[in-house]
């Protein structure tokens, strides 16, 4: 148990400075949950899914896992980690039983360790893909919980919770996410129901799990769709929030928003296909032409500020030039070799970011300590030894800051560049921007007059 803490722990600092925010909606509602649980997850994010769920519950967690990762080296491991396998038909092990006789005995494992009032993890999904999609769910789930309860007389007090987990960018260092926790439901509810004979009372439940679980994720139905509920956001999520008077740092606030945007979607897309078609086109049109350009949305919006802002921002970075390099050179190895090495295990895209950042957990630390012996050794100052033990992930948020800040000047120096060679083009983008804006306008005011 002191191993899982300790690792625990450091996965959750770890998680804290990969993701830029990390918010989580009804914690305390985790936090009190207590077993037997099982807590029913979205899987878009292969292993970096169960990591973020592990460290926001207080009791150790048991994780249900594709058996063919089991073998007579991780076995052990596995075990002590309490990751129970479950074979499909394709799946191998190095066990002389057929995937039935395993799951078989995986399901009384289940119901063992949630008898013990235990805490278990599952991924309804049973695969992992880096979508705003909730897929077809697996009958497991259900059919654990509720022969867990049969074998006990439905007397353990059994619940699913099910948590969303959505990112705004799976694969990127510093992106966002927000975990959502949906309304438990309570196997004592089905009692009447459930005979071990009968297969409707799981369908049923899979259903139930269904729709709490997709209460607590973005879905959208296909890739047209996901892409123009994106280039909306990219466009309109700003003006909305202050329209709305919402806080943008809150991600429940973005989150019910963009539910509503792909709500509005549907709406427009099944009864208004035109201007839906129009939309769609213009949006297009208008971002493939900032992207060609190297333009960004928002400096174009802030036409009449771009020489006061680049002023200032020109005097910030020169001022910062020497701290940024500094910071570069301090970080640069610990922070690139996690991406190389992540490239190298594997080039799937779906198990970049928690490799990188299972990498960078020991990167970081090594280079680190590395460079506060040298420091010492060289100083023999243990007070700005400790000074500069401070000041290494302090410069290295400082080099994140410092790169986004010149991004985001290179674009307003493009801007202006444009604006003196080519005045027609960016009056016309300027008048796209305003045409979009307009219909996006309008539509706001029809859907939310269908609501009245």
């Amino acid at each position: 148990m002191l191993i899982y803490s300790f690792l625990k722990f450091i996965v959750k600092v770890s998680l804290r400075f990969f993701f830029r925010r990390f918010q989580v909606h009804g914690l305390q509602q985790l936090r009190k949950a207590k077993g037997p649980l099982i807590l029913a997850v979205n899987h878009p994010n292969t292993f970096m899914d169960p990591l973020i769920v592990a460290t926001l519950v207080r009791q150790r967690v048991a994780f249900i896992a594709n058996g063919s990762i089991f073998n007579r080296f991780t076995r052990s491991i596995f075990k002590y980690m309490h990751v129970i396998p479950v074979y499909r038909k394709k799946d191998t092990s190095d066990v002389p039983l057929s995937p039935a006789e395993l799951n078989k005995m995986t399901f009384q494992r289940c119901y063992d360790y949630l008898k013990t009032k235990g805490t278990l993890l599952i991924f309804p999904e049973g695969t992992s893909e880096i979508e705003r999609r909730l897929r077809e769910l697996k009958t497991g789930t259900a059919r654990i919980a509720l022969g867990a309860e049969y074998e006990n007389n439905f007397q353990l007090g059994l619940k699913i919770l099910p948590i969303g987990l959505n990112y705004s960018d799976p694969t990127r260092f510093r992106s966002d996410v927000f975990i959502n926790i949906g309304q438990p439901i309570a196997l004592a509810d089905f009692r009447e129901k459930y005979n071990s004979q009968s297969f409707d009372t799981v369908e049923e439940l899979t259903d139930l799990i269904h729709r709490r679980l997709a209460e607590t994720v973005i879905i959208t139905e296909d890739e047209e769709e996901d892409t123009l509920v994106k280039q909306i956001e990219h466009l309109y999520k700003n003006q909305l929030f202050e329209e709305l008077a919402l806080d943008s740092k809150a991600q429940k606030n973005e989150f019910d928003l963009v539910k509503q945007i792909i709500t509005a979607v549907r709406y427009f897309e099944h009864h208004r296909p035109e201007l839906f078609r129009s939309l769609q086109i213009k949006m297009a049109n208008y971002l493939n032409a900032l992207k060609k350009l190297r333009l960004s949305d928002e400096t174009l919006a802030r036409t009449q500020r771009l020489h006061r802002h680049l002023a200032s921002a020109v005097i910030l970075l020169i001022v910062g030039l020497p701290f940024y390099i500094a910071g570069l050179i301090i970080n640069y190895i610990p922070y690139i070799l996690p991406s190389k090495l992540a490239h190298l295990i594997s080039t799937d895209i779906t198990y970049r970011a928690p490799l990188m950042m299972t990498l960078g957990i020991f990167t970081f630390p090594f280079f680190y300590g590395l460079q506060l012996w040298g420091f010492q050794r060289i100083f023999h100052h243990t007070g700005l030894t400790l000074a500069y033990a401070i000041c290494l992930p302090l410069s290295g948020f400082f080099v994140l800051w410092y790169w986004d800040n010149a991004t985001r000047l290179s674009y307003v120096w493009q801007a202006l560049r444009l604006f003196r060679q080519k005045p027609t083009l960016m009056q016309t983008l300027s008048v796209k921007r305003t045409e979009i804006l307009k219909v996006l306008n309008e539509a706001k005011e029809l859907y939310l007059k269908l609501g009245e």
